[in-house]
């Protein structure tokens, strides 16, 4: 198999060679990013790439865009016997994290349309992937909110999550609905690994309460302060966590969510990253948000894992990916309800 190609093209001119790739994406981050460098021992050459920070650009492997959007640093270095060049940048969506959104209100607008307001005069479009439910009756950001926190709130309320297809669009999904037949398995195509299970952020009860306005047919206890609770049964000695819900609950949604914040620290508490020869499976190029089979009896995991995150990189050892991963429960999401009157999103 012949090793990938990466080139960094820039107003139409290609530059490749390189000899330190490393292209990252994540559901643990919305931009991706690339930085590539290149070290030469000197030939006559005494001029630098033409290569400038802000520039628009686009990296592909193989010929494939992979990356749209636009250089951050350009680094320069240079000795007596060799000169070098790194360039960092990210995808369009890096925008929609440093920038600031309006202050605004938008109502009677579903999330879809909100996002395709934020992010037109970015450049960046928006695909939706997923069903992003009904019209919000009223969201109104903070002042100084970036368009990425602004429009991660409003997903957050919808249960679904905000991400990039790293060729300049916001993608609307969730995660976990597609699969890669190829397993990481310990003595084929596992490199190295490293896991790390904790108990740090779990507890042995969760107990969520909230308030309910009463009516003059149900106005008891129970809808005054409804409560929810769920139990961790790992967690063997005593560790409560009470929340307090800052939105208007019933009891059946207290529960829920005492389920779901049980659940996703479960999953967050047991990530492992292997690394792979090559930048390919047998279905194509490794990506976050699939499902993957792991067959490690070294560190006791035989099921189906979540792709969180995946580095692309050309090093030293040549060319590996680096998968992070953990239990799809990490990624869990419940709807919840809208803002009140007076709320910001």
């Amino acid at each position: 198999m012949t090793n990938p190609d990466v080139r960094l093209t820039i107003d139409g001119r290609e530059f490749g060679g390189w000899k330190r790739i490393t292209i990252r994406r994540g559901l643990e981050q919305l931009a991706a990013t690339f930085e590539l460098g290149l070290k030469d021992r000197w030939s006559g050459q005494d001029t630098v790439r033409p290569i400038n920070p802000g520039a628009a650009c686009t990296v592909s492997i193989d010929g494939t865009p992979i990356i749209a959007g636009h250089v951050d640093d350009v680094a320069i270095e240079y000795d007596a016997k060799s000169h070098g060049i790194t360039v960092s940048g990210r995808d369009k969506t890096g925008d929609l994290v440093d920038c600031s959104a309006p202050s605004t209100q938008f109502s009677g607008r579903t999330l879809a349309e909100v996002a395709e307001e934020l992010c037109k005069p970015f450049g960046v479009g928006v695909k939706v992937s997923t069903d992003v439910g009904g019209s919000f009756s009223r969201l109104k950001n903070n002042e100084g909110d970036s368009i990425f926190e602004t429009l991660e709130s409003a997903a957050r309320i919808r249960a679904v999550l905000l991400l990039s297809d790293g060729l300049g669009n916001l993608v609307i999904d969730r995660a976990g609905t597609r699969r890669i037949k190829t397993p990481l398995e310990l003595g084929e195509n596992i490199l190295k690994a490293n896991g790390k299970t904790s108990h740090r952020d779990r507890f042995s009860r969760y107990q969520v309460k909230g308030q309910m306005s009463g009516t003059d047919e149900w106005n008891t206890e129970a809808a005054a302060h409804p409560m929810g609770t769920a139990k961790d049964a790992a967690v063997n000695r005593h560790r409560p966590l009470t929340i307090l819900a800052e939105e208007q609950i019933d009891e059946a949604a207290a529960n829920d969510r005492a389920e779901w914040e049980r659940n996703v620290r479960f999953g967050r508490s047991k990530r492992v990253n292997y690394t792979v020869r090559g930048w390919f499976h047998s279905g194509g190029l490794w990506q976050p948000g699939f499902i993957v089979p792991v067959r490690d009896s070294y560190l006791g995991i035989n099921e189906n894992r979540l792709i969180v995150g995946v580095d692309l990189m050309l090093t030293e050892r040549g060319f590996t990916t680096g998968l992070s991963l953990l239990p799809r429960q990490a990624f869990d999401r419940i709807e919840l309800p809208e803002p009140g009157e007076e709320q910001a999103w």
